[in-house]
Order: C-alpha cells, then sequence, then structure tokens
C-alpha cells in the first residue's frame, strides 16, 4: 500500500504554523505559535550533553508531538533539522553513535 505522504514542501492551508529555535549555550529550545488571537511559547530544557542540533532537533519533535494530529506548519533555521524532516518519511532506523539522536528518533 502507498502512505499518504505527510511532508509538504509548501505551506499547508488552515495550520498551526509554529516557529522553533534553540540556544546552545542556554541548552534550551523553544517552541512559538499564534492561536486565537494571541502568541504563545514552550521554552524546553535540553540536556548538559545536547549540541545546538540536538536542541533544534528537540524543538522540532516537540512540536510535532503537542500537535500530533494536527497540521502543522514548521518553521526552522535549522538546516540540520530541517533535512531531518524532509527525509523521516523514508528513513530506516539503525542505531546511532550518538544516544540521544536516539532518543528523539524513536
Amino acid at each position: 500500500w502507498l502512505l499518504c505522504p505527510k511532508y509538504s514542501a509548501k505551506p499547508l492551508q488552515n495550520a498551526v504554523t509554529v516557529f522553533t529555535d534553540a540556544g546552545r549555550k542556554s541548552k534550551k529550545a523553544s517552541i512559538t505559535w499564534h492561536e486565537q488571537g494571541q502568541w504563545h511559547h514552550k521554552i524546553i530544557n535540553g540536556l548538559p550533553h545536547d549540541t545546538l542540533q540536538t536542541l533544534e532537533l528537540l524543538a522540532i519533535v516537540t512540536a510535532f508531538c503537542l500537535w500530533l494530529r494536527v497540521p502543522l506548519n514548521l518553521i526552522s533555521d535549522s538546516l540540520y533539522a530541517v533535512g531531518i524532516v524532509q527525509r523521516i518519511e523514508d528513513a530506516a532506523i539503525r542505531e546511532t553513535i550518538n544516544p540521544r539522536l536516539t532518543q528523539l528518533f524513536v
């Protein structure tokens, strides 16, 4: 069978637009969105060994978890994390050297 792809290169109509970002020094990631005329945000504390890339990915994973069944437009400045999102549907799960990546992917 063919699954309906979840990724779209074009913005979705009637979807929540979420902005994600992270800070290497602060070890925090953030999600910001506009809903019912107000801006909202969620700050996520990373782990001491998180890199900027894993923090950016943490923000995106958290956004997908918060809006699991809702159409979502995701805006991120992380080429690394966006690249993963674009390819994740066709990816095979395998062991990684970085256990944090395994935790975020599974």
